[in-house]
């Protein structure tokens, strides 16, 4: 299932941040690689919610920085 999050995940982040597909991997630090700002961020919640039909605690995505553990909280929340 984390790989399938994985894909779904990063079509969302190249929409978003339009950086290349090949450049998001399960390494890529949000802020830093894809230079995503606070206001990006809420928005990527906000997608998660709704693709993902999950409900992101506030804040959740500060607490994070890669992709890959982003993708991992979204796999344990849909095992819920």
């Amino acid at each position: 299932m984390y790989q399938t999050i994985f894909y779904k995940f990063q079509k969302i982040l190249v929409k978003l941040s339009k950086v290349k597909k090949s450049k998001i991997t399960i390494n890529t630090y949000f802020q830093e690689d894809l230079k995503m700002s606070d206001q990006d961020l809420l928005e990527l919640a906000w997608i998660i919610e709704r693709e993902f039909d999950i409900v992101m605690p506030e804040n959740i995505l500060y607490e994070f920085n890669t992709v890959g553990e982003i993708v991992g909280f979204i796999e344990q929340e849909i095992g819920r």
